[in-house]
């Protein structure tokens, strides 16, 4: 055995199981992706030519959203949620609007998102207006915090858990898949142990009592494939501690040879050596290159059709240093990134 090839789960695998079985957030955003964006909300997210906040992407983000509240979320009773819908939905708006406006800065990202917020109320009150238990209200300070997407991934995490818990037993085949996603967000727990340590608010109470249940080092143990992942690992260190749990992260290249199977001569050369080595070689080179282009030039058919089509060696070197430099030039520019071929964004004007 020479080392534990991992097969693991990213954020995108998990969506895809989840959807493959509908269940957890999966549904939750196969509905929002696939709401309304029409002209239905124009009275609170503008027009195709006059968007809110001067950008049809925040236009669109907040039809989805309106939709989705109107028709989906405020059809239900949400006091027996098993999680909380309206929370994923106000993480999903912001990180929505992060993607869609990733070329901006954070602060237009942040009165884009306010925007928003401001026309969720309006809707909430002067059209849906339904009770406490079936009205989702925006969380405007979610973005107040810099580990907002940090906040994010663990409700996620806390939110899938459960399902794809109860599902292996179902597919045994996808327990090392899922023991290595959930191992992967031992980072993420740490950062909330290390920042609540210090801080008892009403966030760090919530992480207490209700995220802790699901910290890796509590529930690995309890995967049916727990033991074998333990076995398999120590028995690959045992027999080559090298190549345990080292990639990425760890040997930086695994396919170079060690030294005691290079020649002898190369392992004792000084680098210096090695330095003066190479440019001999270069130097070399270059030599028999012109020599090889003086006799091709003088003494073959081509060198004679060149001589009689250019001229001198002196033409040829004026004729490069003139007009035809002009095709250096325009391959040059045409790799230019700051050419100005950006994308066309609207933008209008906004009380503030």
């Amino acid at each position: 055995m020479s080392g534990i090839k991992r097969r693991e789960w990213n954020e995108r695998n998990v969506l895809d199981f989840l959807n493959e079985n509908t269940i957890g957030r999966a549904i939750f955003y196969e509905e929002l992706e696939t709401s309304d964006t029409s002209n239905s909300y124009d009275v609170y997210c503008g027009t195709a030519q006059l968007p809110l906040h001067g950008s049809r992407s925040v236009r669109n983000t907040c039809s989805s959203i309106l939709n989705y509240l109107e028709n989906i979320y405020s059809e239900s009773d949400h006091t027996t949620d098993t999680y909380d819908v309206c929370k994923l939905l106000n993480y999903w708006v912001y990180n929505r609007l992060k993607i869609l406006l990733h070329s901006y800065d954070s602060n237009y990202i942040i009165r884009a998102h306010g925007d928003i917020v401001r026309k969720w109320n309006d809707f909430n009150e002067l059209k849906l207006k339904k009770d406490e238990n079936k009205t989702c209200k925006p969380i405007s300070n979610i973005i107040a915090y810099n580990d907002w997407d940090k906040r994010k991934e663990l409700y996620e995490y806390y939110v899938d858990y459960s399902p794809i818990y109860q599902l292996l037993r179902f597919f045994p085949d996808k327990c090392n898949e899922f023991y290595h996603y959930v191992e992967s967000k031992k980072p993420l727990y740490e950062h909330f142990k290390k920042h609540c340590s210090s801080n008892r608010n009403d966030w760090c109470n919530e992480f207490y009592t209700k995220y802790e249940e699901y910290d890796p080092d509590k529930v690995l143990s309890t995967f049916e494939c727990h033991q074998k992942i333990i076995d398999e690992r120590a028995a690959a260190a045992s027999e080559d501690p090298q190549k345990v749990d080292t990639f990425p992260a760890g040997e930086t290249n695994p396919k170079a040879p060690p030294a005691d199977t290079l020649p002898r001569s190369t392992q004792n050369l000084p680098e210096k050596s090695h330095t003066v080595t190479k440019i001999g070689n270069v130097l070399l080179g270059v030599v028999a290159t012109s020599m090889t282009s003086g006799v091709l030039y003088r003494f073959t058919p081509l060198g004679r059709r060149l001589r009689s089509g250019y001229g001198s060696n002196r033409n040829i070197v004026s004729n490069l240093n003139g007009a035809d430099n002009g095709l250096f030039y325009y391959a040059s520019e045409s790799y230019n990134p700051y050419s100005g071929h950006g994308e066309e964004h609207y933008m209008g004007y906004h009380p503030a």
